[in-house]
């Protein structure tokens, strides 16, 4: 019994490939870059949080003042490089503490700065006087 043979019409795909990846590299670029500046993001978020939980415990110390609160707040961001350009505010009543950790885009982003360039992260810390 014989083998039928189908044979493909030949067609030019030479550079194919190159056109494929020209088209997709770019979408992997963005998604990378894109996910190393989300990845910056959080980091920074996250720190701030614990800055101004700091300032807030510290300030909250019976006998304290805000300035240790700012002090301490701004020692912690200063620990991981974000203290530059950064903003501890400490507020006190009577019976409780606020910390608020402000800082522009331009200390923690490492893409297009220039998108974001009026962007504040703001976290803030709430923590009942001793």
């Amino acid at each position: 019994m014989k083998k039928l043979v189908t044979q493909r019409p030949e067609t030019n795909r030479r550079g194919a490939v190159t056109v494929e990846f020209a088209m997709v590299f770019p979408l992997i670029l963005l998604m990378f870059f894109g996910s190393i500046e989300m990845a910056s993001l959080h980091y920074a978020r996250h720190t701030m949080g614990y800055a101004a939980y700091e300032a807030a415990r510290k300030a909250a110390i019976p006998g304290s003042s805000t300035a240790v609160g700012q002090a301490a707040g701004l020692h912690q961001l200063n620990l991981v490089g974000l203290g530059p350009g950064a903003q501890v505010i400490v507020t006190q009543t009577a019976t409780d503490v606020t910390a608020e950790v402000r800082i522009p885009s331009s200390s923690f982003s490492w893409g297009p700065v220039s998108y974001f360039l009026d962007f504040v992260a703001v976290e803030r810390c709430k923590l009942i006087r001793e």
